[in-house]
């Protein structure tokens, strides 16, 4: 047994408890359920996250199911509309309100600097538009990144501006190449918090106080990230946060949100004033009333509440967990330790940086060397076709527990790897 394989089982033996985790959760549903003495995590497990009774679900970097709680405050709010149609309406703004508080809670910033939107693109269209660009500015992003964090600057470029793209080295955007493409006339850097394809932790923290230093901004998309890692944006220090809720924060679709500091607040132009842009939106005909304080000018429009409703949901059950987003990233990190030594056992080049600081919840790797017949696309099907749910994407295989999987379910995993490793007649090869 090798040390990293040591430090990988201390890791999944020193991860929180997942029973503890969960008991401020239980206590919500007290009288609702009984619960027998064996097998608790389980039990607790199958009720609050009801994907885990018929499969192993390792896809959260695609899609995060519905926590029993989500699930259930969404269908509240649909029979209530099919019932009363907005006669309750008041009722349920409460929730958006909730949603800004606990947003605002679990990335240690303030109300006024958060606005919802309907994705990470969304809410960087939103930079995109609203700064001052002119002929010559640079942009800085990288090579790899998700479209959102890509197209809304490309978009930019009829009016002059310089979309640089920061070549990978080893599966990481390296910091010092970075900084090296900052020019006097870059104007921001915008890069993911986690790499969707890699998993690989950006270092912003570092790269924020290299722009502040010489002027620029600098931004990320936090789509990998929120949800699965403790984020702080005053220890970032970074201008900008956009991300979705429908990854590993467990929420829905098109429900979405953007930090913004009081410095890039003050400086975003409104390209897009609407109707609830503005202080008093229901005095309709006051056309030339002021903006609303703080972000949430940018919502122009009217809400979504069946959105914001699951927003919250979802929100509340991160604010119930013992231990909070510590104890979700300790977790998902001890998970993802486990499967990469499994993995590496097993004989499956892993590509997914490990050095200090650079892992998260997504875990990459390549067909065995032994299956080059494989492709990533089948590995998929395969393991789909035994109730294991991944994602493939470009050449690789990408592997994303979040805090409530286990290690069984990474043994799951690997069990099976280990059976599409060998060639066979069953897997179409002899």
């Amino acid at each position: 047994m090798t040390t990293h394989d040591i430090h990988s089982i201390q890791a999944v033996a020193n991860m929180p408890d997942l029973d503890e985790m969960l008991q401020s959760l239980l206590l919500n549903e007290e009288g609702e359920h009984e619960f027998v003495a064996s097998d608790e995590v389980q039990e607790l497990r199958h009720l609050f996250f009801p994907v885990t009774r018929h499969s192993t679900y390792l896809n959260h970097a695609a899609t995060g199911p519905l926590p029993r709680p989500v699930a259930q405050a969404m269908h509240e709010y649909i029979a209530d509309m099919h019932d009363f149609g907005m006669v309750h309406e008041e009722r349920w703004r409460v929730h958006q309100q909730g949603a800004y508080r606990r947003l605002a809670s679990m990335f240690g910033t303030h109300v006024h600097q958060i606005a919802l939107t309907n994705s990470t693109s969304d809410g960087l269209m939103h930079i995109a538009l609203g700064l001052d660009w002119q002929a010559g500015d640079e942009i800085v992003s990288a090579e790899g990144e998700f479209p959102s964090n890509v197209y809304p600057w490309l978009n930019l470029q009829e009016y002059g501006v310089k979309v640089k793209l920061v070549p990978a080295r080893d599966h990481r955007i390296v910091t010092e190449d970075v900084i090296a493409h900052i020019t006097e006339r870059t104007r921001l850097v915008s890069l993911s918090l986690v790499e969707f394809s890699t998993g690989y932790r950006n270092d912003i923290a570092t790269l924020a106080r290299y722009c502040h230093a010489h002027g620029v901004l600098c931004g990320i998309d936090a789509m990998q990230a929120a949800g699965a890692l403790d984020i702080d944006v005053r220890m970032l220090g970074v201008d900008y946060l956009a991300a979705g809720g429908h990854k590993w924060m467990l929420g829905a679709s098109t429900s979405a949100f953007l930090y913004l500091s009081d410095a890039l607040l003050e400086r975003l132009k409104l390209r897009r004033r609407g109707w609830f842009s503005m202080a008093i939106p229901f005095e309709f005909f006051n056309y030339t009333q002021p903006l609303k304080h703080g972000a949430t000018r940018l919502e122009f429009s009217s809400p979504n509440l069946l959105n914001s409703v699951g927003l919250d949901a979802t929100l509340g059950v991160f604010e119930s967990l013992d231990g909070g987003m510590p104890a979700v990233e300790a977790r998902i990190l001890g998970l993802t330790g486990y499967a990469i030594t499994g993995l590496e056992r097993l004989g499956y080049p892993v590509i997914t940086p490990q050095g200090a600081g650079e892992r998260s919840g997504i875990v990459c790797f390549q067909p065995h060397p032994d299956r080059q017949d494989m492709t990533v696309q089948e590995i998929s099907a395969q393991l789909t076709a035994r109730n294991i749910h991944i994602a493939a994407r470009g050449n690789i295989v990408r592997v994303s527990p979040h805090f409530y999987n286990t290690s069984a379910d990474i043994d799951t995993l690997l069990n099976a790897l280990e059976d599409l490793k060998q060639p066979s007649v069953e897997n179409g090869k002899h």
